[in-house]
């Protein structure tokens, strides 16, 4: 997802929460280091920070399919002993 989307994502979501006119362009800074208030500023803060993540705006960073594919596949060739626990004997 780019930075756009997830942009148009975060206001779009606050709109559907009660922000019909439109997200304020500032609001108190404790509300807004909460997450509690949305505010252009804060959209302004995230992409100078990191235009990728946006992390702070609650996005997650995505994950890698390849490192995900190594990593099941690192797992998967493990030694392993039967380490299931015994319910029934």
């Amino acid at each position: 997802m780019g930075t756009k989307t997830k942009i148009k994502k975060y206001i779009q979501e606050w709109e559907r929460k009660g922000y019909i006119n439109g997200i304020p362009d500032e609001a108190p800074i404790e509300l807004e280091k909460r997450g509690i208030v949305p505010s252009y500023k804060m959209i302004c803060m995230a992409i100078m920070k990191n235009p990728n993540n946006l992390e702070i705006l609650g996005f997650q960073r995505e994950k890698c399919k390849i490192y995900q594919e190594i990593k099941r596949q690192e797992i998967y060739n493990r030694p392993t002993k039967n380490k299931q626990l015994k319910l029934f004997l």
